[in-house]
């Protein structure tokens, strides 16, 4: 009697508290209540047959569900079919849970990721006076964007001395990428500006400003990244300015 007493105490001590669950529940929870890396199920209250059979595909290298075939293979590689099942009975014992939200990230749209290069001077929302001296392009007409860039591309536009740096940005721009910029910076909300703000005069860019503006000009025209960014341009101009000794 006190032999399969000790057997049934053994059995209900194994499914309530498997140390072979120990490693799932750092991504499923330790009560199976969480969707591991927001992707999956809760698996709190699965069918220790299912569980079992999900592991030895894993196992077997023939399942790979939200991409952790080969996470999930390293998990069940030392694992026997006795301790899948006890794996399995475990976390069929484990209360079941209301399905987690799976927290779904935006992904950035193609617009904001060509604007991207455009925020380093203009600000992630076209907030801000490129160096100081720039108007403020956030709710710019898209034409009226379309024409500039285009003019800046074409070497025609030299506006507040920033002609070489803006063709240098726009030298690999197609026009249906011009067109979904400006599209996207007249969606962005306008920046209002006071009065006194709009009676200031336009400063006169320095020679450093000037020399800076062509070595961005040459910099972004002879680079053969197409996602070449902004950081590495000024880091690569400061470099130039160490060479030259300014530095």
């Amino acid at each position: 009697m006190k032999f399969f007493l000790f057997l049934i105490l053994s059995t209900v001590y194994i499914v309530s508290a498997s140390p072979l669950y120990k490693k799932c529940g750092t991504c499923h929870g330790v009560k199976g209540e969480k969707a591991s890396l927001n992707l999956t199920s809760a698996i709190a209250g699965m069918k220790a047959d299912d569980v079992v059979d999900m592991l030895k595909e894993y196992k077997a290298g023939t399942r790979d569900k939200y991409g952790f075939g080969k996470m999930m293979k390293g998990q069940s590689k030392k694992l026997s079919e006795e301790d899948m099942l006890e794996i399995g009975k475990h976390i069929e014992s484990m209360e079941p849970v209301e399905q987690p939200k799976k927290i779904v990230k935006k992904k950035k749209s193609s617009a904001e990721r060509l604007f991207r290069k455009c925020s380093a001077c203009h600000g992630k929302k076209g907030e801000k006076k490129s160096l100081g001296v720039s108007k403020i392009i956030a709710g710019m007409k898209a034409e009226v964007i379309i024409k500039e860039l285009q003019e800046y591309k074409a070497g025609n536009m030299d506006l507040y001395g920033y002609g070489s740096m803006m063709r240098g940005q726009t030298t690999r721009l197609s026009d249906e990428k011009i067109k979904i910029i400006a599209k996207y910076i007249e969606s962005l909300p306008p920046v209002k500006t006071d009065e006194e703000e709009m009676r200031k005069p336009l400063r006169e860019i320095s020679q450093e400003e000037a020399d800076f503006n062509k070595f961005m000009d040459h910099y972004f025209r002879d680079s053969k990244d197409s996602n070449e960014t902004f950081k590495a341009a000024k880091e690569s101009y400061e470099q130039h300015l160490k060479n030259k000794g300014k530095k």
